[in-house]
């Protein structure tokens, strides 16, 4: 990727603030936002303390999607935002955001956001920013009509936005993550296996003739091997993997750092797991089965939805096998 190419094309248009969905004068908040060289210069850097996590939050979009969507920035990391599905911040649904728009980034103690020379500019508490700004827990930055809160996780105000966000991208039920949160972690760690070429893997599973047991036994039943095969799940997963409920009885696995063949051991050992555990409710012994859909992200896939999709065409192999089987996707240049 071309750091400081801003990849728009047609689509990007002028800044405009008597057009932004929140009003720029809202964002203002005292004091002037200091670019990171002049901040250093004046001697005004001391250290905030102990490095911490931050999170960046979505507070106004033009369509209103994505509310309080949480992307987090590590001691030493960064994350880019703009247009292209290769960030970490993607934002493909606005079009006047750059492909490549700004980025915030830990330069030692600090995180600065700076532009990747956008068409449209990027905007702290509602300035134009001209080099590297130091951002402080609680500023808000704007691209385009897009705006965001910068928090740090020591910060009061994290909390309050840390449980909001947990309520919304849980699963009720089941307490897993739910398929709002499963698209917010996809769309980062796509870009992350894109950007530094590493493999990445999904499974995707269903519970084989789930409509039976509800109708057989009931939705409680149901409610009942759905929590069970959760539970299983989770003790085999490892923490960087992501676990989520994408539908009734459907059920994802991200895998970050996983090839194919390691998918397909994971999905093999949580199937042999799902059928010889007793599932026995209300003294009625329950028949539970999974089949399985193991995909790799490669070359010609472009979007996350590329890799989801994958996953299920495989799923949709296992169902037609015969159920409770794992089948894996193969790209047609390589079937």
């Amino acid at each position: 990727m071309n750091e400081g190419s801003s990849g728009g094309g047609g689509y990007d248009t002028p800044h405009d603030p008597n057009t932004d969905d929140l009003e720029l004068s809202a964002l203002q908040e005292s004091g002037l936002t200091q670019t990171y060289d002049t901040a250093e210069r004046e001697g005004l850097l001391q250290s905030p303390g102990e490095l911490l996590d931050a999170d960046v939050i979505l507070i106004a979009h033009p369509e209103n999607r994505r509310l309080g969507t949480r992307f987090r920035l590590s001691p030493g990391g960064r994350v880019d935002v703009g247009r292209s599905h290769a960030v970490e911040i993607p934002l493909p649904e606005v079009p006047s955001i750059s492909r490549q728009h700004a980025r915030l980034e830990y330069r030692g103690r600090w995180v600065t956001l700076r532009d990747l020379g956008s068409t449209n500019g990027t905007y702290v508490n509602g300035q134009l920013i001209q080099g590297p700004a130091v951002l402080r827990s609680g500023d808000r930055f704007q691209v385009a009509g897009v705006h965001f809160k910068f928090l740090h996780e020591q910060d009061p105000e994290h909390a309050y936005y840390e449980t909001i966000y947990d309520l919304v991208t849980r699963d009720g039920l089941t307490e897993i993550y739910n398929k709002r949160k499963y698209e917010e972690e996809v769309r980062r760690e796509f870009a992350r296996a894109r950007r530094h070429e590493r493999p990445l893997a999904l499974i995707m599973f269903d519970l084989d003739e789930f409509k039976g047991i509800n109708d057989t036994h009931g939705h409680l039943c149901g409610d009942f091997v759905l929590k069970r095969v959760v539970g299983l799940a989770r003790d085999l997963l490892r923490p960087e993997q992501i676990f989520a409920r994408v539908g009734g009885d459907e059920f994802v696995i991200l895998a970050p750092e996983t090839d194919l063949a390691g998918g397909e051991l994971l999905a093999e050992k949580l199937r042999e797991r799902i059928e010889a555990l007793e599932y026995t409710y209300c003294d009625v012994r329950v028949d539970v089965a999974c089949s399985f859909g193991v995909a790799e992200l490669s070359p010609e896939m472009e979007m996350p939805n590329d890799l989801y999709a994958a996953a299920d065409a495989a799923l949709m192999t296992s169902k037609r096998s015969g159920r409770n089987v794992v089948s894996l996707y193969r790209p047609p240049a390589d079937a």
